[in-house]
């Protein structure tokens, strides 16, 4: 599903070449959703891999996996579209030298060449372009990004209030949608942005975590884009295993419920490691040890700090990067909790029994007894309460179970205390 928005956003373009579609967007995305399996099947669409003008060849690694050959000649046409656009209106005419390793192409009707037969059109999107977009929608996101739990709706209005927190404070703020409002929900089983699929205003429900992009006035926001969805958390123990379903049954701690839990292709299986626990209660004795500084102790260790912390500006690795030969999986008090998490050895669900301690986190479902795992973690119990506590809104903040570029929108913890988020990617 990573590559899912690619595809949906290649196929409008393929849509766009039959004039079946001129243009897509927002609500039409779903149109061109329903076509994206056909579509997928005739066209090639990937990344380059390698360029041989010689024999006149381009090598593309479909989002598929499979790795294709694309014959051109001086007949082939090249156009290049910007990142966003899927109207060939927008796209302008480029010659093959400008098609370069790492950019990414959709070859019209490519799947059914046969015979050494020669592309009719290439078309592409430059990897220079999708960087840039990223960076700046990861920069818009940053400076006028919301996230929060919807807590009331009014349909006629077409406004929603959502609890909004931060790390310094919490607000309730009214998001306004219109027709332009890019509205997206998230994909069973899945809490990345990238996957997310289209939707309506009518789809989102009241306790949704959210992500709103868009102007801000005081307590009120008019949304450009919406990220909604229900997003399900647990920590429990396991206690049916079925392999022929690919599902498990996992018993809250909290709550005592018991809890169908699918397990997808896209599930991400880890294990906290054995010797986790050792290196958790140092950095805790750590912390205590703090708590008995003096004032004069602390003021030392907080210069120390700032002073490192220039250093690594000053080597252009940010504030929040680990120093060079410092495993951050070691770092469980340390600045980046979710590289931590990464770090977590993976597993398979063959490697599951009952009895295990297990952390869950995913999408719920229409019935509220079902979840579709994103993420599953087991290992000590008294490790993953501890996890789950650590991400409850704390200043270290962080989203068990999720990867980086995961939303963090109260993924993590109390879905009241909504945490900083990676921006979701068009292209």
């Amino acid at each position: 599903m990573k590559k899912r928005l690619l595809t949906l956003a290649f196929a409008a373009v393929v849509m766009s070449l039959t004039n079946s579609f001129p243009t897509v967007a927002n609500g039409q995305l779903a149109s061109a959703a329903s076509g994206a399996t056909r579509v997928a099947q005739q066209h090639v669409i990937g990344a380059v891999t390698a360029i041989d003008h010689a024999a006149n060849l381009i090598t593309v690694k479909t989002d598929a996996g499979s790795t294709v050959n694309i014959s051109v000649n001086a007949q082939t046409v090249y156009r290049r579209m910007p990142p966003g656009q899927t109207s060939m209106d927008k796209a302008e005419a480029i010659t093959s030298a400008d098609v370069k390793v790492g950019d990414r192409v959709l070859v019209p009707g490519g799947a059914t060449l046969t015979g050494g037969a020669a592309a009719r059109q290439v078309i592409v999107m430059a990897r220079e372009a999708l960087a840039a977009r990223r960076d700046q929608q990861r920069d818009d996101w940053r400076t006028r990004g919301v996230n929060g739990r919807v807590v009331t709706i009014d349909s006629a209005k077409k406004e929603i209030t959502i609890d909004a927190r931060s790390r310094d404070s919490a607000q309730t703020l009214t998001v306004a949608a219109n027709n332009t409002t890019r509205i997206r929900r998230y994909a069973p089983g899945s809490l990345r942005p990238d996957d997310a699929i289209a939707g309506t205003f009518a789809d989102i429900r009241v306790g949704d975590q959210m992500r709103v992009l868009g102007n801000r006035e005081e307590f009120r926001i008019t949304a450009e884009e919406i990220i909604s969805g229900t997003v399900a958390r647990m920590v429990g123990t396991l206690e049916k295993v079925d392999s022929s379903r690919n599902e498990i049954v996992v018993k809250d701690s909290q709550t005592g419920k018991s809890t169908v839990i699918a397990l997808l292709p896209t599930t991400t299986l880890r294990r906290v490691p054995a010797d986790f626990a050792e290196t958790l209660a140092r950095g805790q004795q750590r912390r205590g040890d703090g708590e008995n500084l003096t004032e004069a102790q602390r003021t030392a260790q907080r210069e120390q700090r700032e002073t490192r912390r220039r250093e690594r500006e000053s080597q252009g690795a940010g504030s929040t990067s680990t120093p060079a030969g410092q495993n951050s999986a070691a770092r469980p008090g340390g600045r980046n909790p979710q590289q931590m998490l990464e770090n977590f050895p993976v597993i398979t669900a063959a490697e599951l029994k009952k009895g295990d301690a297990v952390m869950v986190t995913g999408t719920g479902t229409n019935d509220a007894s079902r979840v579709m795992a994103a993420t599953l973690i087991t290992g000590n119990a008294e490790i993953l309460q501890l996890l789950q506590r650590r991400g409850d809104g704390r200043p270290e903040g962080m989203s068990p179970g999720l990867p980086s570029g995961v939303m963090g929108g109260g993924t993590g913890g109390d879905p009241d205390r909504p945490q900083p988020a990676t921006p979701p990617r068009q292209w």
